[in-house]
């Protein structure tokens, strides 16, 4: 398949009261078109900041980007700030992690859908409440003409984020982009508006970028999934076979930190020590001081990607020791 978008050497230098913050340090990735996306890893590797440099939402006084994310072979970073304001909601569209926060609580959520219409499309007042409704009934929310009139604090967390859905998908974008959708919901809900997501993407033919922590979610959601650690992405393939044979042994670990039924009662596995700082982040690999099998090598140089086949890229420099990771 084609690819949407491709991100090439991103680089994110954050400017703060400590000093300078690599944020993200090089990462490529491409999604391509009609796919569901995963990049998953823990919090603060760099998953959330990826996905703002694409919408261009950093402070860009406090913040240096560098590299290159092409959409359709339009260099993204090289917009104008018209184009981009253009580009948001109707090309490229985002669902935040809390849509209470997100949504606008002094609108009701049907005004909040119907004005992606007439900013996005320049439709008259009535035709834009009738797309809104119709959309309210396409994401679940009915009665359409009740929900239209409410406000987010009248609905539950679920359906608030089934709002947000509704505006991100109002313009038909190419592109969603989910960050974390369902961290604040139970586990039920979760499943609907993963499920939701799923359905939408394959009715408009759109592709998804879904950013989360859990490799469940991906795993049940996403056709391939980046890993990121320490702002790089250090693993990337097709989701079945990197879930069944992981290459890195930070994806290993992360997989295996999954319960499971055979995991009850008894000790969830971890990963020992913490992620590096990113003031001054090594030259090194990144995981070595926490991976049991790094080598001297591990910690003097960082590891190009490896080919394991069929599009599976792994950065570690013992991937292709067959074996390594059985234990």
């Amino acid at each position: 398949m084609k690819n949407l978008l491709e991100i090439q050497n991103l680089t994110v230098e954050l400017m703060t009261n400590r000093g300078i913050v690599y944020a993200i340090s090089g990462v490529d990735m491409d999604i391509r078109q009609g796919e569901i996306h995963g990049v998953v890893g823990e919090s603060g590797c760099g998953k959330s900041m990826t996905a703002k440099s694409i919408l261009r939402l950093h402070n860009e006084r406090r913040s240096r980007v560098g590299g290159s994310i092409l959409f359709e072979d339009r260099d993204l970073l090289a917009l104008s700030k018209r184009q981009m304001e253009r580009l948001r909601g109707s090309e490229i569209s985002m669902i935040f992690q809390d849509p209470m926060t997100s949504l606008n609580p002094l609108m009701t959520v049907g005004n909040q859908i119907a004005e992606m219409y007439r900013f996005h499309m320049s439709a008259e007042k009535k035709e834009a409440r009738e797309k809104a409704e119709a959309l309210l009934e396409q994401v679940g929310l009915e009665p359409a003409s009740k929900r239209f009139h409410q406000y987010p604090f009248e609905l539950s967390g679920g359906m608030q984020q089934r709002v947000m859905i509704a505006m991100a998908i109002a313009c038909s974008p190419k592109l969603l982009i989910a960050d974390e959708p369902t961290t604040a919901l139970d586990v039920t809900i979760q499943a609907q508006i993963l499920e939701l997501i799923k359905q939408l993407a394959e009715e408009m033919g759109m592709s998804v970028l879904l950013i989360t922590h859990n490799f469940g979610v991906v795993s049940e959601t996403c056709q391939r999934v980046s890993v990121m650690y320490a702002g790089k992405v250090v693993e990337t393939g097709e989701t079945r076979e990197l879930m069944k044979n992981a290459k890195h042994p930070y994806s290993r670990a992360l997989i295996r930190s999954i319960p499971g039924m055979e995991s009850r009662g008894g000790r969830l596995e971890t990963i020992a020590g913490s992620p590096p700082a990113l003031f001054q982040p090594p030259k090194a690999c990144m995981f070595a001081p926490r991976c049991q099998y790094a080598t001297p090598h591990c910690n003097e140089a960082y590891p190009e990607f490896l080919d394991c086949g069929n599009g599976h890229l792994s950065a570690c420099f013992r991937a292709l020791e067959g074996g390594l990771m059985d234990d």
